[in-house]
């Protein structure tokens, strides 16, 4: 029997890395004059409350038609811009009504392979940046981005019970967007028992590129929360590139062996040592911000989302690697500020027993001149 779908939308993430820090204040007040609920805010009733510190900035950039192969879609555009830098592009598409899920799974590998929703969601990216320029602090263009495809499915045949739908449909299909193999039942499975639930009417499924929602009343929490894993995400591979470069500049200013005597008063290691004692707080500071940024009230579901989303993003491996990193880091710094500290005790010994030989300099003449 084919399963159709009556109700539902795809919601197409781009996440980039635009600058150090945004003032979230300074770039609402920029965006004020046609922004629209601006703020992004969870619901606050008695399913579940959640608070962000902080909380991003939402704006609309307009409607557009995607033109993929099965066909032309209409999407609607908008942006959230978070206070560490990250702009987070969707395109959200309506689902058709009737669509199969054969058609939907047609249309998620037409989306992975889609090169018009990157320049979609670059061109807009680019025009909000532009907009909110003096709320940016130290702008950049980091080349890498994250993106990822949540499918939301409000209405279809027997999703009003979530377990069983997703036993009598390929999700596998769906979320690897794998519309021509046919994938064994054992991906199927583990998908399956990675399922989350609130209730028995809704269902997530989260994994690394993509997550299916079963949401009968609409609700995008838990869509918003796997967004604010995705900058998360991207904060962490930032951060892993950047102390990399670190490490590469210390390694290579350890063969340059600049220092001599021209400079021994001159630590040219101090400003490579300085930013990286720079780099190493705010890296603490990141992280303080990923264990400290959901506190829930209530039923802590979303708390729930955000650590299997946390999970396949793996989180827990970022985070070691940046902190071998981190260390590897503290101790070269170290041993260099040792190593300049040396030279300079070096070259200062010499100092002192050249001035001693040149105060000895007159006594010897005048010690020549007594002899004669």
């Amino acid at each position: 029997m084919t399963t159709v779908i009556e109700k539902g939308s795809i919601l197409v993430h781009r996440v980039f890395d635009v600058a150090g820090e945004i003032s979230l204040g300074r770039a609402e007040h920029l965006l004020s004059a046609d922004a629209k609920d601006p703020r992004l805010k969870f619901p606050t009733d008695t399913r579940k409350a959640i608070i962000i510190k902080d909380s991003p900035l939402k704006t609309d950039l307009g409607a557009e038609t995607l033109n993929l192969p099965s066909g032309n879609f209409p999407v609607r555009i908008f942006a959230r811009i978070w206070n560490y830098g990250v702009i987070s592009v969707t395109l959200e598409l309506a689902i058709p009504r009737g669509m199969q899920w054969t058609g939907l799974i047609k249309t998620a590998a037409e989306l992975e392979a889609s090169e018009e929703i990157e320049l979609l969601a670059v061109s807009r990216k680019d025009a909000l940046k532009a907009r909110i320029m003096p709320a940016v602090t130290n702008p950049a263009d980091w080349e890498i981005r994250e993106d990822y495809i949540t499918y939301i499915i409000e209405k279809a045949d027997g999703s009003g019970d979530p377990r069983e739908f997703i036993k009598k449909v390929d999700i596998a299909a769906l979320i690897l967007a794998e519309d021509k193999e046919h994938l064994v039942d054992e991906h199927r499975n583990i998908l399956a028992e990675s399922a989350t639930q609130y209730s028995s009417s809704d269902l997530a499924i989260i994994d690394w590129n993509s997550a299916l929602l079963i949401e009968p009343d609409g609700q995008r929490d838990v869509a918003d929360v796997i967004e604010f894993s995705l900058t998360h995400l991207l904060e962490f591979r930032y951060y892993d590139e950047m102390l990399g470069r670190k490490l590469e500049e210390l390694y290579d200013a350890m063969e340059t062996k600049r220092e001599s005597v021209a400079n021994i008063f001159k630590n040219f290691y101090a400003d490579i040592a300085e930013d990286s004692s720079r780099k190493y707080m705010e890296f603490s500071e990141f992280l303080g911000r990923v264990e400290n940024s959901l506190k829930t009230v209530g039923d802590p579901y979303l708390a729930v989302v955000f650590r299997a989303s946390a999970l396949e993003f793996h989180f827990d491996d970022w985070r070691k690697t940046i902190s071998r990193k981190m260390e590897t880091l503290a101790q070269i710094t170290q041993i260099l500020h040792g190593e300049v500290n040396t030279r300079r005790s070096h070259w200062l010994e010499i100092i002192i027993i050249l001035l001693i030989a040149v105060e000895m300099v007159p006594m010897l003449l005048d010690l020549w001149k007594f002899l004669r």
